[in-house]
Parts: C-alpha cells; structure tokens; sequence
C-alpha cells in the first residue's frame, strides 16, 4: 500500500524553481508550469461513481477543473496533496471557490469502489467528482492528455504497491489542459494561480 512518486520530469523541475521565485500574487504570474502545446482532454470521459453518465474532461462554463490522480489507500502524496487543494479553496472568495470542480481519477479501481472513493473524497472538500476508471483502457486514456502514469503490482504475499505521480493538473472550460501543479506546492501558490486563471476568464453572465 505504498506511493511512489515518480523521479520529477524537467517540467516538474522548472515549476518548483518557478514556485520559489514566483510573483507576490498580484502580477499576474502564475507560480504553475503552463504546458508548451495545447491540450484537449474535452474528448476524455471517466466514469464516475453515482452518476448515470461518464464525468468529461472539461470545466464548467467560466470554470476550471482540477484534475488528480490518486488512490485511497495512499499514505502521504494524495491526503497532502487534497488537504492542499482544500485549503487553496479556502483561500480564494466564495464567489471564485464555487468557480472550480475537483476530479480525482483512482489508479487503483479495483480497491477504490464507489462507496470508498466519495467517502475519502468527501473527508476533504464539499464538492468533488470520485472518477473511477471502468478499465485499464479508460485509465491510460484519461492520463495520456496529461503524460500522467501509474502502476498497479500486486505481490506474491497478498500486499499492493502503487505508483502514480503527484502533479495535479488544471483543465478549462473549453477542455483543453492549461496548468499543471507539482506535488508539494503549497496552497498559498495554488490559491494564486486560481485567482489568475478564473480572472482571465471574466465573471460569468
């Protein structure tokens, strides 16, 4: 029942270097790595626990998304990195709060059921989508838009190890991946890059 994070990418590297020498959140920098090339995640779907319909990659309109990838059973990545993004939420007025919609997509569905996966969500944040992957297909397709990755290997002795990276992504209204956070932002960080993104997208009407 172990995390293992993956040796961090380039871009991993750059965000941290552009976090520590960000700006003091009124410039309007973002403190996460914006990603060289569009890319669509709209075209994505997930299925997600008590819904009658699979969850689509996409924010809602004038919205973002923040997407993760995770699993209950983790010991310290994933509870860090959602006690991070409720407190980011906590941050930012309610008004722009309402604004964003958190999806966490399990790495390990087949412990991760519809039952466990909302209760660990929802020790966390109010609101949230508890996105399990119908198979393995499902699973790669949803963190190919992202270069996500993760592993499941179930040892002789009974026990699981799982590894998956901590970077959470951000997706917006128009489906595209705009933002990726590394693990180990704080929420400080993260609450001024929801500011920008959403203030970039105007209030909505």
């Amino acid at each position: 029942m172990t995390s293992l994070l993956k040796r961090p990418t380039l871009a991993v590297v750059l965000t941290a270097l552009i976090a520590a020498c960000g700006g003091n959140g009124d410039d309007g920098v973002l403190l996460g790595y914006e990603p060289p090339s569009v890319t669509r995640t709209a075209d994505v779907t997930v299925t997600e626990a008590g819904a009658s319909a699979p969850f689509r990659l996409e924010a809602s309109d004038g919205g973002i998304l923040i997407v993760f990838f995770g699993f209950t059973n983790c010991p310290d990545v994933c509870p860090a990195t959602l006690a991070a993004i409720k407190n980011a939420l906590r941050k930012v007025d309610d008004d722009l709060a309402a604004r964003v919609d958190v999806a966490m997509i399990t790495v390990d569905p087949d412990r991760d059921t519809a039952e466990t996966l909302p209760r660990y969500l929802g020790s966390f944040l109010e609101r949230f989508h508890a996105l399990i992957p119908a198979d393995e297909a499902e699973l790669r397709a949803a963190e190919a838009p992202f270069g996500a990755t993760s592993s499941v290997i179930k040892k002789p002795d009974g026990s699981v190890e799982v590894g998956h990276g901590g970077t959470i992504y951000v997706v917006d209204d128009e489906g595209n991946f705009v933002l990726g956070w590394p693990f180990g932002l704080d929420a400080a960080s993260i609450a001024h890059d929801i500011g920008i993104l959403l203030d970039r997208k105007g209030t909505p009407t």
